[in-house]
């Protein structure tokens, strides 16, 4: 056995000093891998940022006018909707109440009066000494007393809801995004002048900005995976709406895509990455990520081993994942390509194929 050694090595030597006698370059030893075939999912990488769906935000006005007395909410508060965000000053307000009552006990005392005044006449006309134009008169002035009492009672309750209103609360769910005015401030009871702006917190959306070659590729309902805040916080869905339009002056049109999943916690405004499943294809034909040389604008290439040597290959690829790569040209089923060196390779290079 250990003859038979001897004699190998003596062999592998004698050979190797033919080779460099006769100037012959030494075999370059490399790792050779067939490609393998799979499935793969076409994917799309977005950046943009969580933001609310159109008409989700909505700014927070008084309807009664005076002065801001409190601004309960701050910025970033997640409030419920019925939840109070601000008081203003009900001094006015209290005043047309106790008026608007005052109306109502004065309407109602003359009203007894004027179903009195008609009783009377009444029983006159009927013992012949009142003329009939007094009843008449006597019923229209109970009639036009009733109506003044409803008329009171009315603005009496007006002036209780708007008494209630002086105490500003949400209408819906949301997120406090900006506060409008503070304590002393003039409010005139319309919604031109807002106390806080709320977005709402129901629901979010990725918004992305796309180039025009990757917006023909997004489709409404594909599905979404994605992360923001340096991937801290993961969320799922879908393709909501792409745009049908370019922006004439940046020449990018937007992606919005619906939060399904995750969208607790996620903070507006914050800036992340979305994955877009584009479509899935079975019989890929992959290679280790190592066996490509080359940038694909540059030209891809590969070397494949083929009879000793290397081959350069120009190749087409495609999918590419975190381990293997796609050919979509250049290559075939059987053919292997070495899997190092390949930037040291050459058309030519003598290779013996590592064991």
């Amino acid at each position: 056995m250990r003859r038979s050694v001897l004699l190998l090595l003596a062999a592998m030597v004698a050979a190797c000093n033919r080779d460099a006698a006769s100037g012959a370059a030494p075999a370059v030893v490399v790792h050779c891998s067939k490609p393998t075939t799979g499935s793969v999912d076409d994917t799309l990488a977005l950046r943009g940022r969580i933001a609310t769906p159109p008409g989700g935000d909505l700014s927070v006005a008084s309807q009664v006018g005076g002065r801001i007395v409190e601004v309960v909410a701050h910025e970033g508060q997640h409030i419920s909707s019925g939840d109070l965000v601000a008081r203003v000053d009900g001094s006015a307000s209290r005043d047309a109440l106790r008026q608007a009552e005052a109306a109502v006990d004065q309407a109602r005392a003359a009203e007894v009066n004027a179903s009195a005044t008609l009783d009377r006449t009444r029983a006159l006309v009927g013992r012949g000494i009142a003329a009939k134009q007094e009843l008449e008169d006597a019923v229209a002035r109970e009639g036009s007393a009733k109506a003044t009492v409803a008329s009171a009672i009315a603005a009496a309750d007006l002036a209780q809801r708007t008494l209630g209103r002086v105490e500003v609360r949400s209408s819906f769910a949301g997120v406090v995004t900006k506060i409008w005015r503070g304590p002393g401030a003039i409010v005139d009871g319309t919604a031109a002048t807002p106390i806080v702006q709320l977005a709402a917190s129901a629901s979010v959306e990725f918004v992305a900005d796309t180039t025009a070659a990757e917006l023909g590729l997004v489709k409404e309902g594909q599905p979404v995976k994605g992360d923001v805040l340096e991937g801290q916080k993961p969320f799922a869905g879908s393709v909501r709406l792409r745009a049908m339009a370019l922006d004439p002056l940046t020449g990018l049109g937007t992606v919005r895509i619906a939060v399904t999943a995750g969208a607790e916690g996620l903070p507006l405004g914050a800036f992340g990455r979305a994955v877009i499943t584009l479509g899935h294809r079975d019989g890929v034909l992959e290679v280790p990520v190592e066996a490509i040389r080359g940038a694909a604008s540059d030209g891809t290439e590969i070397v494949v081993c083929k009879d000793g040597k290397a081959s350069l290959r120009n190749v087409h690829v495609g999918w590419r994942g975190p381990s293997s790569v796609e050919v979509k040209d250049g290559l075939q089923p059987g053919e292997a390509v070495a899997t190092d060196h390949v930037l040291g390779l050459e058309e030519g290079t003598p290779i013996s194929e590592a064991r």
